[in-house]
């Protein structure tokens, strides 16, 4: 089978930058299409789809999950850059990002060295509650109460 030639157009450039200038932060597919349409980015619903999946075919971009969230949120990917970490995911919101810090990296040491184990980083996703959907669950529980 021939392989096709990757070429560097206008859009795969933007897209890519959008990654690159967040590169913490996993984005859906929706998120980055209408992040480059706010930023007047002429470019297609498809065509940010289908960047993507050339992004992550050639190692620019990671999945950060091949599944579904419990929330039903699409999958996020993320600049390869940032790849060796942890990431969170809100359970509310589907919001995504890395926890590229120190007590992460040491975390994952301790883990290697005191129990053989080594983390496949781009499947390590911890799920909860961000700040905001957190306050949100707090306020409806206390309207309850009352």
């Amino acid at each position: 089978m021939k392989q096709r030639k990757d070429y560097a157009t206008r859009q795969r450039n933007a897209v890519l930058d959008c990654f690159a200038s967040q590169p913490q932060r996993g984005m859906t597919a929706q998120t980055v299409y209408e992040q480059l349409r706010s930023e007047g980015v002429t470019i297609g619903r498809t065509t940010v789809f289908r960047t993507i999946a050339r992004l992550c075919e050639s190692g620019r971009l990671i999945v950060l999950s091949d599944l579904r969230s419990a929330s039903g949120s699409p999958r996020a990917y993320q600049h390869a850059a940032q790849s060796s970490h942890i990431s969170i995911r809100c359970s509310g919101c589907g919001q995504m990002a890395a926890l590229a810090c120190e007590s992460m990296k040491q975390f994952e040491q301790h883990l290697f060295a005191d129990h053989g184990f080594l983390l496949h980083q781009a499947e390590c996703i911890l799920n909860g509650l961000c700040g905001k959907c957190l306050d949100r669950r707090e306020n409806s529980q206390d309207k309850e109460n009352v």
